[in-house]
């Protein structure tokens, strides 16, 4: 009797000690948070750049743990690939964009278009951004970017020429923009190119490089009334005479006029923004996303816009973010996906790498000041004449990447040799550009969603 009344409060403590350990190894494992990888390209300043975002997001996400994962630009296609077939994907990426479609294709993304709907928060952005399968949206830029013209002051001020215009309404014109190359480019005895003692073989500083691809030379096609691809996506337009015009002036400026590099020496060069850095350029063509570089670099930049032929042009363009089926945490991944595109709470947005989503970044003032101005000496204080105005009025259509069904196999197989072709100097423009539709006319496939 008196054993089995010690016994009785023995297995109730027992049991209340093993509800306790149940409890508290229960909470313990509510409390691991959700782990997601985040793949990314990028040079050594964003990778930074997007550490610090990411820190930022765990800190304040504290039920979820992302670990970023940079692979660099030169294999980044081929090492995503390889992560796919061995069943070790990220749960979200930046997707490369000509294989966004043909990877949402096979099912390796998932749609996001519910997200979008449902998230009053992330439906909200430009419509220009989305990249869509049919009706479905597989990805979104993660953030906005635009084409426009870099240039070094200092190498303007010893050549005693006026800076860039920051406005599309005083743009120079393609003579305009020659003229100034011309005296820009200067060789080993400080001859520029209108001199006719000029030794092209000897040149010093090239007064523009530009990434010598066809994405980069679309807004000067589109400056002309040209396109790439008939706006159904069933003929190739790239050798009819508003494309090919623009591109033979742009093969000009290398092998007539000698103020841009050939393939060869750009090859030979370190990359662009040095070459900006140190004066062998006077400008450099290429994206937005080059202020987080330059602003690294030391010296003293500027922005403008692009030269034009008919119309003021630039294109908007930007990294797809993508969220791979594969996945376990798809919830958790879009969170991020939001994040990441926050103008407010994104440094991104502020350091000069990424430009904002949604149109009221470039219509209400008080949101054009967060970005341009939120961290002094970030942006030139041309900035608001090249970026905003010239996105919103002077982008009238969508690059063929977004809704060109196949673009990637067109790309490979038919306008890049083309390009390369011509680029080069071993064909002009008209004899790559009959090439380029030669080959890739039969791989056009119409449009990847309705307008």
């Amino acid at each position: 009797m008196i054993a089995q009344q010690l016994i009785q409060p023995m297995t109730r403590m027992i049991r209340l000690i093993l509800v306790a350990i149940l409890i508290l190894v229960g909470s313990r494992l509510d409390a691991k948070p959700v782990e997601l990888v985040f793949t990314y390209w990028g040079s050594p300043f964003e990778r930074k750049a997007v550490e610090k975002v990411v820190q930022k997001f765990n800190q304040q996400h504290p039920k979820i743990r992302v670990r970023p994962q940079h692979i660099p630009n030169s294999n980044y296609t081929t090492k995503l690939l390889t992560m796919v077939a061995a069943g070790t994907a990220p749960d979200i990426a930046y997707i490369p964009d000509p294989m966004i479609s043909k990877w949402a294709s096979a099912g390796w993304l998932i749609d996001l278009s519910d997200h979008f709907q449902n998230d009053p928060e992330a439906s909200n952005r430009m419509p220009q951004i989305y990249y869509k399968v049919q009706d479905k949206v597989v990805g979104a830029n993660c953030g906005n970017e635009i084409i426009i013209l870099y240039y070094n002051k200092q190498v303007f001020d010893q050549a005693g020429l006026a800076y860039p215009p920051a406005t599309a309404e005083k743009a120079w014109s393609w003579e305009e923009f020659v003229a100034v190359c011309q005296k820009l480019t200067r060789d080993r005895n400080g001859y520029d190119a209108t001199n006719p003692n000029f030794e092209a073989e000897y040149i010093t500083t090239y007064a523009v490089a530009f990434p010598q691809a066809m994405f980069f030379a679309l807004p000067f096609i589109y400056s002309n009334g040209g396109q790439m691809a008939s706006d159904d996506g069933h003929k190739l337009l790239l050798n009819r005479p508003a494309a090919v015009d623009a591109l033979q002036k742009m093969q000009d400026l290398v092998y007539r006029y000698h103020v841009a590099p050939t393939p060869s020496t750009l090859q030979s060069m370190p990359s662009s923004s040095f070459m900006l850095q140190t004066g062998k350029v006077a400008m450099d063509i290429t994206g937005h996303w080059k202020i987080l570089d330059l602003n690294q670099m030391g010296f003293d930049w500027g922005m403008g816009v692009l030269p034009y032929f008919k119309q003021p042009t630039t294109i908007m363009c930007g990294c797809p973010l993508g969220i791979f089926t594969s996945s376990e945490h798809q919830e958790e991944a879009f969170q991020l996906f939001k994040a990441l595109g926050d103008t407010a709470s994104n440094d991104l947005f502020g350091n000069g790498l990424w430009m904002p989503l949604h149109v009221e970044d470039y219509t209400e003032p008080t949101r054009i000041s967060r970005w341009l101005n939120g961290r002094p000496g970030v942006y030139p204080a041309e900035a608001r004449g090249v970026l905003v105005d010239y996105t919103i009025n002077h982008t009238p259509r969508q690059a063929p990447v977004y809704w060109l069904r196949n673009y990637g196999q067109i790309m490979d197989e038919a306008v890049t040799p083309a390009f390369s072709l011509m680029w080069t100097g071993e064909a002009n423009a008209q004899q790559a550009m009959d090439q380029a539709v030669k080959e890739g006319q039969k791989l056009l496939q119409g449009r990847l969603f309705e307008e």
